[in-house]
């Protein structure tokens, strides 16, 4: 396991996680949208679910039942009506949204690099790309460290 991802581990089980989501709903989630997630997606899905902690939010697959009131944003829900919104950004529909910076900004993994992680940053005025680890990203994001 390599640090950041130590670290992301530490961060999430000091805010809060949806619970883990088996290989069954993530390839479900991985049909409906058309995509094939990147492993460290997939990775962070069987772990956590969907996170919610300092600085940061990625969402995942939380369990209904788990969710209730809504704490996690669900990776499919989100995407989907992104996609109906012509949000800029998914007009490429590899792009699946896993977090927002709450200025407009949203954070995609790119899935035609999958199992490698890509990550766009768009919003107004925003259009950056991320080759980077998807646990070094998010905690450079929770961190408030990362220029978008």
């Amino acid at each position: 396991m390599t640090p950041a991802r130590e670290n992301f581990d530490l961060l999430c089980h000091a805010g809060q996680i949806s619970g883990p989501a088996d290989d069954v709903d993530i390839e479900r989630a991985e049909a409906e949208l058309g995509v094939r997630f990147p492993e460290e997606y997939r990775d962070l899905l069987r772990a956590c679910g969907a996170v919610l902690a300092s600085g940061v939010s990625v969402y995942g697959l939380p369990k209904a039942e788990n969710n209730d009131p809504p704490l996690w944003q669900d990776v499919v829900a989100v995407t989907t009506q992104l996609r109906e919104w012509e949000q800029v950004g998914t007009e490429h529909h590899s792009l699946i949204a896993i977090s927002e910076d709450g200025f407009g900004n949203y954070f995609y993994l790119d899935t035609s690099r999958s199992p490698e992680t890509r990550i766009w940053a768009v919003g107004p005025g925003v259009h950056k790309v991320f080759d980077t680890s998807l646990f070094k990203f998010l905690l450079e994001l929770s961190e408030g460290k990362l220029a978008v």
